[in-house]
């Protein structure tokens, strides 16, 4: 199953219209100053991958409904990943701290034929008994498609770029002229940290919860938890990742960087009854400044071995460890 089954839900977006006096907003230029994190993925570089096409198969596979969703929206509205250049990823402010996560935008750019699409989503919508609206939204028209419980709105932000959320104020404030990602420093700041150039990247501020989770379970050997992540990927063959924690302190990036390696050990002892250990050993830990980063260069290989596990593949007679020695196997005395 192609890529285009899944980020066909951000093509699917293309079905509204701006009037030419209203200013152009595209890709990160469109994610508004309220952002607490982004993530940039570059369709054309992962189109193929292998890992890629692996994961959006096991997805679907696991819910027919799904997929049966996706073929009939690749097969009704023609969809076509190739024709996708980037799609943005924005998570906004939660409404009250602790209550719930933040509103999710999705900002996709490449060649989207509006009429085709627009036809194409009243007719899926329709067949459920749902329905496709749309208004006027400072001189854009933003469209609402309801079908049973599940709402979207969307609306252009220009000819080629599309920008949906199932929040009416975030996308509202994503194609409005009000305050942009450009007057976020502190976003700015952690996105400096992330590699830009790799195909996938991202970079969010951390939840007060997950920060003082991390400090727990250091047992306080973290002062702070992290303020921020940033990442990067490259799953042209295999995967290339990187993952850094960006700390309120030198001394905690220390801390964890000790408190990570120690775990690592322990991990790859783990991983041995599995086969994975050398897949531990592959992940680099280290410290620069604030940031404490792990790194990765995984395998096809390494990477279905990995899913086996997580799926729950049991070790079979063959690829059993060793007994542990004085054991009555590892001696080869008799059993009872």
């Amino acid at each position: 199953m192609k890529l285009a089954l899944v980020v066909c839900a951000a093509a699917l977006a293309g079905c509204g219209s701006k009037k030419s006096s209203v200013p152009e907003v595209s890709g990160l230029a469109a994610v508004p100053a309220s952002a607490t994190a982004v993530v940039v993925v570059d369709v054309v570089r992962v189109i193929d991958s292998e890992l890629v096409q692996t994961a959006v198969d096991r997805l679907l596979l696991r819910d027919p409904n799904l997929r049966e969703r996706w073929e009939t929206l690749g097969t009704d509205c023609k969809l076509d990943a190739r024709k996708l250049k980037h799609v943005v990823l924005v998570i906004g402010q939660p409404p009250a701290q602790g209550t719930t996560t933040g509103p999710v935008l999705m900002i996709a750019t490449g060649q989207i034929a509006e009429a085709e699409l627009a036809s194409c989503v009243r007719k899926i919508v329709g067949q459920g008994g749902g329905t496709l609206t749309a208004k006027d939204a400072g001189g854009r028209t933003l469209y609402q498609a309801k079908d049973g419980n599940r709402t979207m709105f969307f609306a252009f932000g220009k000819p080629d770029t599309v920008v949906l959320g199932s929040n009416e104020a975030f996308v509202v404030e994503a194609l409005g002229d009000g305050k942009k990602l450009r007057e976020n420093a502190e976003l700015l700041g952690f996105m400096k940290l992330a590699d830009q150039k790799a195909p996938v990247w991202a970079a969010g501020k951390v939840d007060e919860r997950v920060r003082g989770g991390v400090v727990k379970l250091t047992n306080g050997q973290v002062k702070e938890g992290p303020v921020a992540i940033v990442l990067s990927a490259n799953p042209s063959d295999g995967i290339a990742l990187e993952v850094g924690a960006v700390m309120a302190s030198e001394a905690d990036a220390k801390a964890l960087e000790s408190f990570t390696k120690t775990q690592q050990g322990m991990l790859a002892m783990a991983a041995q009854a599995y086969k994975a250990g050398k897949i531990v050993d592959k992940l680099t830990i280290s410290a620069d400044k604030r940031v404490m980063r792990i790194k990765a260069a995984l395998t096809t290989a390494d990477i279905n071995l990995l899913i086996s596990v997580l799926d729950g593949g049991s070790i079979t007679a063959q690829d059993s460890p060793p007994a542990a020695p004085g054991s009555a196997e590892g001696s080869g005395a008799a059993g009872p």
